[in-house]
């Protein structure tokens, strides 16, 4: 069999979908037997662009093959790429789930595929899929047994995807096998390597999820067992963990099938085990019967809908306002009392939750959610409570008595970091956040079919930034095909959950703590370090990946730092934000002995290397400005700004190294006390939530920082946390200087 890379090469080199290294993927010891000691040290490494994206070498002389990791999603109009390369690699921990994406064509006709090799891997699963374009890019997975013809096409090339599952009893190292695609039959073998990790992905999930996910819809020929199976396998957590049936009020106390209605729990004794909530809640929450670990999180029932957080009658006695009369407000009580103490006889409180609100619009809203957080709290103290905000304090300290809620989830636009933290701090309160099908560049969108992979897979690494544990979307169907097969961005997801578990081990077993820096940080926030700065580059995220197994096994004593290389050499530069066209009408524009780019709103462009990313690009939003005022020099004049406030990325590609960077803000001679400014560099607050004054109409900040990832990111205006909005920030110029 045709070796890809042998362990005993000196030099680091990177293939598709992994590394093979110069002691061995899964080796845990060094040449001399001794282990590699582990440190909080980290090791920037390169990544070239287009590494892990090649044409085969095996390629036929009709017959394109060429490979791009799976987190690069494929469009109709994606090529072979020029760059050539033999065989295939893989590399992944024991109880892991790893895909590779063989691409065939362009090319008419019709071939098969065919697997040999890894045959002391017992228990392992390979799965076969023909990826399917929908809105021209690929969305569905069709699986399809090895054998099975797939029709090619000559307008477009045929993804292929390979899904293998490692068992915990794999042997660590290298093992081999091929892919053979044969047309006409002619067969072309394509060589698979594996590097087995010497460690294994824990079983349970740490990264929490709440998806809302219709069972039903997702089992077609399934047993709701075989669907929760696969969704677990996914580290997914669907809303209703013990579907058919659930908490609810409606079926554990006021339920006409309760032979003692609103006085006692009723778990259904009487129905059959697959429909009782006492047989499923144990098997589902618990895993007793099951897995012997259930899902991290169950949530037990929630609001009636979004404007209605209670039913209007519970008990026979009517709500009255949404703040529920006396005699309400004390039947609710027993009924909360009740469930506390069931879930606490019976071990399920820890992952139990109630999902009391959504949303809250108004201050009205806010009291009544500080309202219920009281009343569940007083009636039932173990049972933890869940909404669908930011933490803020118009909830936690409300005037009437302070509660906060155990699970805050926070639209990903709407998140305040401060008071987040604050909370989770001094209360041990959680955030996860949620996606919004609106939510724009530079945020990150997992919602849209249209959007590069990496809009998938880099949610728990934002995550793990902001020292957030879980994530939630309201329409996780739409990831599944009509038949329950996983599509492409569930698998996506699937792989950042996987990502999440390989940090969580790095950090020793443990998440982070808020304001606490840990080890892996590094690692975490060279490829996102925020919300709106991540990087786009599939390749060199899975190289870091890669290294991060090596690693947590111990064959790697520092943790990697992704460095990406730039074609825009280290140096100084200088930027002025105007109108191109417009003043300062000085070429070139030279102040203080230093030339300065003009720069406006352009979208970001590859060939020029920089440029903005942004909700309102290409709009009449988006605007510049030219202050005619004394006693400042033509950079402070002139400025842009977005006219809604809303946050822009601004991406500047350069060569890793240290540097200087100057930030100039506001608008010369004309102070805006109440628009306070914000800018972030790298996912550092540079100028956090400052007005402009009188005596202070221009601020300035300089920081020193390392830029690994091959492109300066700074991040302009947004929410404020002061006044509660999105702000203006008036953006002057950028200065990037080499530091010592």
């Amino acid at each position: 069999m045709f070796k890809i890379c042998s362990r005993r090469w000196s030099k680091l080199w990177i293939a598709t979908l992994g590394l093979c290294i110069t002691t061995g993927c899964g080796d845990d010891k060094k040449e001399d037997g001794t282990s590699n000691p582990r440190n909080s040290d980290t090791t920037p490494f390169a990544v070239a662009s287009g590494e892990f994206t090649y044409r085969l070498m095996e390629s036929g002389d009709n017959l394109p093959l060429w490979t791009t990791p799976v987190t690069h999603k494929i469009n109709q109009g994606a090529r072979p790429p020029e760059s050539i390369k033999s065989g295939i690699t893989l590399s992944a921990a024991r109880n892991e789930f790893e895909s590779i994406q063989l691409i065939i064509g362009p090319a008419g006709g019709e071939v098969t595929i065919s697997f040999t090799g890894f045959e002391n891997l017992d228990g392992q699963r390979m799965e076969l899929a023909v990826a399917e374009y929908e809105e021209t890019w690929v969305e569905r997975l069709r699986p399809i047994s090895f054998g099975t013809a797939v029709t090619l096409n000559t307008g477009y090339a045929v993804p292929v995807w390979m899904t293998l599952y490692i068992p915990k009893s794999a042997a660590p190292g290298i093992h081999t096998g091929a892919i053979t695609v044969t047309q006409n039959g002619t067969p072309i073998q394509v060589p698979l390597e594996l590097c087995v990790f010497n460690f294994e992905l824990p079983d349970e999930i740490h990264f929490s999820t709440q998806l809302n996910i219709s069972m039903q819809s997702l089992m077609a020929d399934n047993s709701e067992e075989t669907v929760k199976t696969m969704l677990f396998e996914h580290r997914m957590t669907p809303k209703s963990v013990t579907w058919p049936s659930g908490f609810n009020w409606g079926i554990t106390w006021d339920s006409g099938s309760n032979p003692q209605r609103c006085s006692q729990f009723y778990d259904e004794p009487d129905e059959g085990a697959e429909y009782a909530i006492g047989a499923l809640a144990p098997k589902y929450i618990l895993g007793e019967g099951w897995n012997g670990i259930g899902f991290p999180n169950a949530m037990l029932f929630q609001f009636v809908d979004n404007s209605t957080p209670r039913p209007d009658t519970f008990c026979d006695v009517s709500l009255g306002d949404h703040f529920g009369s006396a005699a309400y407000n004390a039947q609710w009580a027993n009924w909360l009392s009740a469930l506390d103490s069931y879930l606490v006889t019976h071990g399920m409180d820890e992952k139990a939750y109630y999902y009391v609100q959504n949303e809250p619009q108004n201050a009205s809203d806010e009291a009544l959610a500080a309202h219920l957080c009281r009343i569940t709290k007083a009636a039932a103290p173990n049972l933890r409570i869940a909404i669908s905000e930011e933490p803020k304090p118009s909830i936690a300290e409300d005037s009437g008595g302070a509660c906060g809620y155990d699970i805050w989830i926070a639209h990903i636009r709407a998140y305040k970091e401060d008071y987040a933290w604050q909370r989770q701090e001094t209360h041990g309160e959680q955030v996860w956040f949620y996606s919004l099908d609106h939510d724009p560049e530079p945020y990150f969108n997992p919602t849209a079919i249209d959007t590069p992979g990496m809009n998938q897979r880099i949610i728990p690494w934002a995550a793990w930034s902001h020292r957030i544990t879980g994530w939630a979307y309201y329409d996780a169907g739409r990831f599944f095909d009509s038949n329950g097969h996983p599509g492409v961005r569930a698998e996506l997801l699937r792989e950042g959950f996987e990502d999440y578990e390989y940090l969580w081990l790095a950090n020793g077993g443990a998440h982070p703590a808020v304001n606490q820096s840990v080890a892996v940080d590094a690692t975490v926030k060279s490829v996102a370090a925020s919300m709106v700065s991540w990087t786009k580059d599939a390749d060199a995220l899975m190289a870091v990946r890669h290294q991060l197994g090596r690693y947590i096994e111990g064959s790697e004593s520092t943790l990697p730092v992704l460095q990406v290389e730039s074609s825009r050499p280290a140096g100084n530069y200088y930027i002025n934000f105007q109108d191109p066209n417009g003043e300062p009408l000085t070429s070139p524009l030279l102040v203080n002995g230093k030339e300065y780019m003009k720069i406006g709103w352009n979208e970001y462009d590859a060939e020029l290397g920089y440029g903005w990313r942004g909700e309102n690009m290409g709009t009449d939003i988006l605007m510049t400005g030219y202050a005619t005022v004394d006693g400042f020099n033509e950079v402070q004049r002139s400025y842009i700004y977005d006219d809604y406030g809303r946050d822009n990325l601004f991406e500047f590609d350069l060569a890793p190294g240290a540097y200087n960077i100057t930030v100039g803000v506001g608008m010369a001679g004309r102070a805006y006390s109440g628009q306070p400014h914000n800018v972030s560099i790298e996912g550092v607050k540079v100028v956090d939530d400052e007005p402009t004054t009188e005596a202070q109409t221009l601020i300035e900040r300089t920081v020193t920082m390392e830029i690994t990832d091959g492109s300066l990111s700074m991040v302009a205006a947004g929410q404020s946390e002061s006044i509660d909005d999105y702000s203006y920030t008036f953006v002057a110029y950028l200065e990037i200087e080499l530091a010592d």
